[in-house]
């Protein structure tokens, strides 16, 4: 598949649309950039399009389904990732006897400098040949070009349940000065559970305030929990062997 002979468009920042070739778009300028389409919204869709924070590059992303909103949970609490952003691009192309236009969901940079492109579809549609055959498209582009390629079609419901409790903590900036200080000094080497660590809340602290410091720890990696069972005060909190920054 010639690189040269798909085409791709993307904004820019500043608001300004690029166009290159497959083969030279650079996932790092790209993922700066803005989306190359917003969503829409009118009376009586049935996709719920809206914006998400991501801490992971603090900006607001717009996202155009609540499937599509998962995935971009995920992506913010994943360690590895290192840049994310939605509706990256617009990719053109032949595709046999067909031509091809495509926007994909999102583009993820990882901490490595491994790109994955991320396209969000209900598993209801995946069957479909004109989605096989797009997906099967998008798939030897990003082949060609060396990204990772990833069909979401739902995550595990537990952990993002898990994600949206702990999300609290995404912003520890906001704390007052030294309570990460203190939830760090409170947590013992040994096992303890959820419930006690926030009844150790030191009496200077405010316990909304407390309970948000050590959400943080945990968002951050310093602390490791069971995602996959559902948070609660008998859930298990253990340090971190080696600290995600």
């Amino acid at each position: 598949m010639g690189g040269r002979e798909v085409f791709l468009r993307y904004c820019t920042v500043a608001g300004d649309e690029v166009a290159t070739t497959w083969e030279e778009a650079r996932a790092d300028l790209v993922v700066e950039g803005l989306p190359i389409r917003v969503p829409p919204t009118y009376r009586g869709q049935r996709s719920y399009p809206g914006l998400f924070w991501a801490a992971t590059n603090d900006r607001t992303l717009v996202y155009e389904s609540l499937l599509e909103l998962d995935r971009l949970w995920l992506a913010d609490h994943d360690p590895s990732v290192e840049r994310i952003c939605t509706q990256p691009f617009q990719v053109t192309g032949r595709d046999g006897d067909s031509r091809r236009a495509h926007v994909p969901d999102l583009l993820l940079v990882h901490s490595d400098r491994t790109v994955t492109l991320v396209d969000v579809k209900p598993a209801a549609f995946l069957e479909k040949p004109r989605v096989r055959a797009q997906f099967d498209w998008t798939r030897a582009l990003c082949r060609s070009k060396g990204w990772r390629y990833e069909i979401f079609s739902g995550g595990n419901p537990t952990v993002l349940r898990n994600l949206k409790l702990l999300a609290v903590g995404r912003r520890p900036d906001r704390l007052p000065e030294g309570y990460l200080t203190e939830a760090r000094a409170t947590l013992d080497e040994a096992e303890s559970s959820l419930g006690k660590i926030l009844a150790r809340s030191p009496a200077s602290c405010d316990r909304s305030m407390w309970r948000v410091a050590v959400f943080a720890l945990v968002w951050a990696g310093e602390i490791t929990i069971d995602l996959h069972q559902p948070v609660n005060a008998e859930t298990i909190l253990y340090r971190t062997a080696e600290v995600l920054v």
